[in-house]
Parts: C-alpha cells; sequence; structure tokens
C-alpha cells in the first residue's frame, strides 16, 4: 500500500505541475505535443483532438510536456528548421513567442504547484477548520517493531493506566516515569478490550544530545500516543486567509532549510528522495485523508520552490536565462546553453544520488 499512495501523490502533484505549463502554454497558442506522467517507455496513452498525446510512462518519478517543434532541452531551434516551417506553424512553436510568454508559460508550473497547496489547505480548513487543541491520550497509537513495548505484547489501542503504583492520566505521565528507568522493570497496568492487563517492560537505555553537546541516558519503550485534536470553523474568508499564509508559512519554512544546508548549518542527510517521499504518504494515508492530503500539499510547495531555483534544466533555470537574455538584448549563444545543460544534468545527478543515499542509509540503519 505504501507504493500505491506514494504513485497516488506523486502523480497529482506532477500532474498539476504540468498542467500548468500546458494550460499558459495553449492560452499563448503554443501546440503540445505530449503530456507525459513519468519517463520512459510509454505504459499508456490517447491522443486528444488538438493533437497532444497524453501519455502515462513506466518511470513515475516525473514528467514533462514536449512542445510542438522543440528540438532540445532548451527549446531552440535552428535556422534551418524555422525556415522549414510556415508562418501558421511557427506561430505554435515556443521559440516564436516573446521572452515575456515564455516566461509566463515556464513559470506556470511551479505556480500551479502553489495555487495547488492553496486548494488543499482551504478545503481542509473549509470542512474541519483549524486546530484548536491538542490533547496527548494515554492511548498506544503506534509500537516499533523490535522494541521492549512490541516484545512485552503492546498493540495499537491498549489504555496504559498505571505504571507500577502511579496512576497515568495521559503521555506526558507515561513519557516521564519511563524516561526515568532505563533498564529497570516496570509493570504496566493497561486496557485491553474493555478488560485490564499487566504486561512487565523494561525500558532500554536512549542517549540524548543537548544543543551544547551534553550528554544524558534515558529510558526508551518504543510507543507513541494518541492525540485528540479539537478544531475550531473559522469561516469560508478565514479558510482562504489560512489557506494562503499557511502555503507562505511552509515556503518559507522550506527555503530556509535549503538555504541552511547548502551553508553548511544543517546536515545533507536531511534531504530524501523517493523512499522518504514513499514512507511519509503510506503513514499520512494510514491517518486519514486529511492527512493524506496534507502531506500531499506540502510536498507540491516543495516541488514547486525547488523548480524555481536557478539550476540549469529545471525552471528556475530557464527563467534565469529568460532574464539574462532581457538584459542582454539578445539571444543567449548555443554553445552557452550546450554547456549550461550539462552543469545542469550533473547538479540533478548528484542531488538524485544523495537523496537515494540518505534513503537507502535511513532504511537499513
Amino acid at each position: 500500500m505504501v507504493i500505491f499512495w506514494f504513485l497516488i501523490l506523486l502523480t497529482v502533484i506532477v500532474f498539476v505541475h504540468e498542467m500548468g505549463h500546458y494550460v499558459i502554454a495553449r492560452i499563448n497558442g503554443v501546440k503540445v505535443d505530449v503530456f507525459s506522467i513519468g519517463f520512459g517507455q510509454e505504459l499508456f496513452g490517447w491522443n486528444d483532438k488538438l493533437g497532444t498525446r497524453w501519455k502515462v510512462c513506466v518511470i513515475p518519478l516525473g514528467g514533462y510536456v514536449k512542445f510542438f517543434g522543440d528540438a532540445n532541452l532548451a527549446s531552440s531551434l535552428s535556422d534551418e528548421n524555422i525556415q522549414k516551417l510556415d508562418k501558421k506553424d511557427l506561430y505554435k512553436t515556443f521559440i516564436s513567442k516573446s521572452l515575456l510568454q515564455k516566461f509566463a508559460i515556464v513559470f506556470a508550473g511551479p505556480l500551479a504547484n502553489f495555487i495547488f497547496a492553496i486548494i488543499v489547505f482551504f478545503l481542509i480548513f473549509i470542512v474541519n477548520g483549524v486546530v484548536k487543541d491538542v490533547t496527548v491520550l494515554n492511548d498506544v497509537d503506534k509500537v516499533v517493531k523490535g522494541s521492549p513495548a512490541y516484545k512485552s505484547g503492546f498493540i495499537k489501542d491498549d489504555i496504559i493506566i498505571k505504571i507500577d503504583d502511579i496512576n497515568t492520566n495521559n503521555f506526558t505521565d507515561i513519557k516521564e516515569i519511563v524516561e526515568k528507568n532505563p533498564n529497570n522493570e516496570l509493570s504496566f497496568t493497561i486496557i485491553r478490550y474493555g478488560k485490564e492487563k499487566i504486561l512487565l517492560v523494561t525500558p532500554e537505555i536512549k542517549e540524548i544530545v543537548n544543543s551544547e553537546g551534553e550528554k544524558s541516558y534515558v529510558g526508551r519503550i518504543g510507543i507513541s500516543p494518541k492525540f485528540q485534536v479539537i478544531y475550531e470553523n473559522i469561516g469560508f474568508l478565514g479558510s482562504i486567509k489560512k489557506a494562503f499564509l499557511d502555503t507562505y508559512i511552509f515556503t518559507i519554512k522550506t527555503f530556509q532549510g535549503i538555504s541552511e544546508i547548502l551553508l553548511g548549518k544543517r546536515s545533507a542527510s536531511e534531504l530524501g528522495g523517493p523512499i522518504m517521499i514513499a514512507n511519509v504518504a503510506g503513514e499520512a494515508a494510514d491517518k486519514g485523508i486529511e492527512t493524506f492530503l496534507f502531506i500531499m500539499a506540502i510536498i507540491s510547495i516543495n516541488l514547486g520552490l525547488i523548480n524555481l531555483f536557478p539550476i540549469p534544466l529545471l525552471d528556475g533555470g530557464h527563467l534565469f536565462l529568460f532574464v539574462i537574455q532581457a538584459v542582454k538584448g539578445s539571444p543567449i549563444n548555443e554553445n552557452f546553453l550546450k554547456y549550461y545543460s550539462m552543469l545542469g544534468l550533473v547538479i540533478l545527478m548528484g542531488l538524485m544520488i544523495l537523496v537515494f543515499y540518505n534513503d537507502l542509509f535511513k532504511l537499513f540503519n
């Protein structure tokens, strides 16, 4: 099921991104030859009345739109090929458009991701409202496989009412007792299916390092709690305002996080790839459609923002070239474009290797 939810999430946000390019391209008279979800060999597809091939491909890690007449990744045509096109066909090409039109078409992809996030947030807020209060219960939500709690027989929905002779009213009480008793056997009184049961658990030792580098040792048993969430209705206008505000906040947080990694203030090991996204998508789906949609909106924001970075081959890289061309007042040299694209390929391959390494390291450690 993790793979299923991963494919749903990625397909939706990639479709939204490429649809942004497609819609603005069509508005500006550019013909779209191909609208692809994924790369590589085509799994299935169809042709519409406007001549666009819509297809789904075997490698679901992205997508693209191919404009009519495109000869390379920079969407440029040789003089020879331009001369072969009549006026009507030339008008349908991306290369024939003004810099402002090209900028709008390319920018529309990331913009669509931000608009999508705003819509998703709005739907969540208008249906459920916003979180007013969160109470941490003494109910078990998850049990880590192989942990002391798992080995002692804890299962989801167990209610912990007492540890030794101390009553536990919430998870904070449980956490405090467990942390103070590493390697000491504790007697947990729980309620399971309406009946009391006693489980003996010995917390394992966990090393904790604070911001000043000081080490301490606490107990852990490997359970997480359930939360009781109280929502407040904020109405239609309030939901719109909150949706825009949250999209802005998560965009800024994402940008700050990436900037800190680039500046060496945070570890690059925090970056994740497809495996991390798949795990997050699966966990979110287990918690319900609201959480899944929320994560989808966050990842859509991440995709939109990263695509605006001035990295060759990404949308931001093309936008950067358009700005240079506007300042320069003439087309950019073809040889420069070749090296620029090669640089982008190297950067993207390096990033892919890094995030796959991080994913695999976390998976097997």
